[in-house]
């Protein structure tokens, strides 16, 4: 990344459920905090996808999109991610161009293979059989085929069939989410966007993002490798406060490794007490370490250098605060000092 290039700034939005509070006060926030963010600047919101956990209230992201693009101007929303394993590939491709040709060069479609829930949410998306890793690669290239609208690789399954509407007078962005080796090699191989969940590895490393633009095979839909970096971050007046709100969204995830359903946001406090009674305090200090803890005069700096690092000014960023007003609050810091 040259000195010239600002950083682009995006939102991975979880619609993340309070302890305490009612799942519709989270998608309530959800709608909230897209306005707020396309007022700030950001390039993008995208939404997740979640089933059977209380932690998150969105279970259907290309639904929300589809919300949010109507309560919006210009900001693109979309899916980080639908998660393939649970759905046809030709339905996808039929949502993804619906809300492309109603929102031209507004909706984005980020795909990933992640369960988004634990197994029993698996077997009853998927009627009682769990996918394979084949039939999800086979279900990427049929999107591909479907939506650049060259159907040749289904023809001898599906014949002329095509995914309405036809024609699109802007292609959407089509993004593959993934942290190992092969994820890469799969957005590489279809010609997609790869964006890379830095938030789920423990440290910094561009082994799996050098593969994927290495790898890149240019198609209709991405000419170029397009390079996206997710980050969990946590900015406050203060290193101390930053540090504390962040302790809410580390506990998730220390409870989703260790194979357990998230619950809810707990109070930072109430998470110091749970962490000092429980064992895994190194876990839950490491998992520390992999959120961007800043302050404002902080913040710039650190993305500058993860920016410069992974060769992209692409950023998409997770912010799972228990109180809303730091929640909001901490979006503003970060747009407002990157260069």
């Amino acid at each position: 990344m040259t000195e010239e290039q600002t950083i682009k700034l995006s939102v991975l939005e979880q619609s993340p459920v309070i302890a305490g509070k009612h799942p519709q006060e989270a998608l309530d926030n959800s709608i909230e905090l897209a306005q707020w963010v396309e007022q700030l600047g950001y390039e993008s919101i995208l939404f997740s996808e979640h089933h059977g956990v209380m932690a998150y209230a969105s279970s259907s992201p290309e639904i929300l999109a589809a919300v949010i693009l109507g309560k919006t101007q210009h900001i693109k929303v979309g899916t980080a991610g639908i998660m393939l394993r649970n759905y046809s590939a030709y339905k996808v491709s039929e949502i993804t161009k619906l809300l492309a040709s109603i929102f031209p060069g507004r909706f984005i479609l980020g795909l990933g293979k992640a369960p988004g829930g634990l197994k029993m949410s698996s077997l009853a998306l998927n009627g009682d059989k769990l996918p394979t890793v084949t039939t999800i690669s086979e279900k990427l290239q049929d999107i591909v085929a479907y939506l650049s609208e060259d159907i040749t690789p289904t023809q001898e399954r599906y014949g002329d069939l095509i995914a309405q509407p036809q024609n699109l007078h802007h292609k959407p962005e089509v993004w593959w989410l993934g942290s190992g080796n092969n994820s890469a090699k799969e957005a590489a191989k279809n010609g997609l966007g790869y964006s890379y969940s830095h938030f789920l590895v423990n440290e910094q490393r561009n082994e799996s993002t050098n593969i994927y633009k290495n790898e890149f095979q240019p198609n209709l839909i991405t000419s170029t490798p397009r390079l996206q970096i997710a980050l969990s971050v946590s900015v406050a007046e203060d290193y101390e406060t930053a540090k504390r709100n962040a302790y809410s969204m580390v506990y998730q995830f220390l409870e989703a490794r260790r194979g357990l359903a998230p619950t809810p946001l707990l109070h930072p406090d109430e998470v110091e007490e749970k962490i000092s009674r429980e064992e895994g305090k190194n876990d839950f200090q490491q998992g520390l370490k992999n959120i961007i803890i800043a302050t404002p005069e902080t913040i710039g700096k650190q993305l500058s250098d993860i920016a410069a690092f992974y060769k992209t000014n692409n950023m998409i960023i997770l912010s799972n605060i228990y109180d809303k007003n730091s929640r909001f609050r901490n979006f503003e810091w970060i747009i407002n000092n990157i260069k």
